[in-house]
């Protein structure tokens, strides 16, 4: 069976700030994404938003993954 996971990691100021995910199968990489922040509010809460985003993005994708392995595994018995 395959394990689905996620890392959230902070980007550096130097190349915008905001947030990295990673979207990992059995611990390796299979897709990533950047969440930059968003400049139209507050520093603390521009990371925070990206940082949902960007958590959302992870929690959608594992659900989608976890729907996809039940149905195969329903297909294999």
């Amino acid at each position: 069976m395959k394990n689905y996971s996620y890392q959230i990691d902070p980007r550096s100021v130097e190349v915008g700030g905001g947030w990295r995910l990673l979207l990992l199968e059995n611990g390796e990489e299979v897709g990533s994404g950047i969440f930059p922040p968003i400049e139209l509010v507050g520093d603390e809460l521009c990371l925070q938003i990206a940082y949902d985003d960007a958590m959302c993005e992870a929690s959608v994708w594992i659900k989608e993954k976890k729907k996809i392995n039940r149905k195969h595994s329903k297909i294999s018995r």
